[in-house]
């Protein structure tokens, strides 16, 4: 008899069939009456948020595979209470990600989304050549988490000639700048990135304190966690123009967000779509399936998160 598994979110109702082929698949979004105690695997997107009763209702629950690298949303004490095991998905989206915060940071940079809206509104016509931008060669780049996604980053930005440094627990062996102090990086950068995971040991890590330290000409790129960020500290160094911008792909409250962020005109926003590519999810969703299925027959998920 086929395993029974348990799809949480909509985002993963393209994938269906590849989930199929190997499992008896339910679907939280159109399954009138859910048997929690009928699945031993449950697969949810990175931002799906697990309600507390999931792990009680879950009663024979033996992995949670996440379609995702970040896990934040997964209670990992409630994981290692009853035995069940997680798996993500890291590498086959790091790519888009690292090309998603290139895109925001060079957004922010030349003023695109204000210049599409120039030429639109006929200001253009009417006022002539818009405000000048900032280039992005020879600039100072502090990432903050070197981990593959800031390494994949590091290497594209590296091509504007640009000064790489970064910030984490521990140096590591690369050519880059190291900052065991993230106040003196912020200080120091021209661009701060946000690549690192989320979760409660990086909750505000971009504190108000943090924000004191950026030179006003800087720019904030973040395609980690929103809780990464001190979110009403930055709006106010957005509003006051303590930093010049910020681009940005998560919030807290997704999909949510802040109103405030909507009244600004230097921030880029986008919707939390950094591996959202055709081809990225399709390898997700297959990675996903197969952390369950290898599971299923050697005991082990191929991508294990540590609890």
């Amino acid at each position: 008899m086929r395993k029974k598994i348990l799809l949480t979110d909509i985002i993963l109702k393209s994938y269906i069939p590849i989930f199929k082929i190997f499992f008896s698949v339910d679907t939280l979004w159109n399954k009138k009456k859910i048997i929690y105690s009928d699945y031993e695997a449950l697969v949810v997107s990175g931002v799906f948020k697990i309600p507390q009763q999931f792990y009680e209702k879950l009663s024979n629950l033996k992995i949670i595979s996440v379609f995702g690298v970040g896990f934040d949303n997964v209670n990992l004490n409630e994981c290692k209470k009853n035995n069940i095991l997680v798996a993500n998905t890291p590498g086959v989206l790091t790519r888009d990600v690292a090309d998603l915060a290139l895109t925001l940071l060079l957004s922010i940079s030349r003023n695109l989304f204000n210049a599409q809206k120039y030429v639109i509104s006929k200001n253009w016509e009417k006022k002539g050549p818009m405000q000048l931008t900032d280039s992005v060669y020879n600039k100072k780049i502090g990432i903050v988490g070197l981990g593959k996604i800031g390494k994949e980053f590091a290497k594209k930005v590296k091509v504007f000639s640009t000064e790489i440094c970064y910030f984490g627990p521990s140096k590591k062996n690369i050519n880059y700048k190291y900052f065991n102090n993230l106040k003196k990086m912020a200080k120091f950068v021209d661009y701060l990135v946000i690549t690192c995971p989320g979760g409660p040991k990086t909750n505000n890590l971009i504190s108000a304190e943090i924000f004191k330290e950026m030179k006003k000409s800087a720019y904030l790129i973040n395609v980690s966690r929103g809780n990464v960020i001190d979110e009403e500290a930055m709006l106010k160094c957005l509003k006051n123009k303590t930093i010049k911008g910020a681009a940005l792909d998560v919030y807290n409250n997704e999909p949510k967000i802040n109103q405030k962020f909507r009244k600004l005109n230097n921030v880029i926003l986008h919707p939390h779509h950094g591996s959202g590519t055709y081809e990225t999810r399709k390898l997700m969703a297959e990675l996903s399936c197969n952390n369950i299925q290898n599971y299923f027959k050697t005991g082990k998920p191929l991508h294990k998160v540590n609890l």
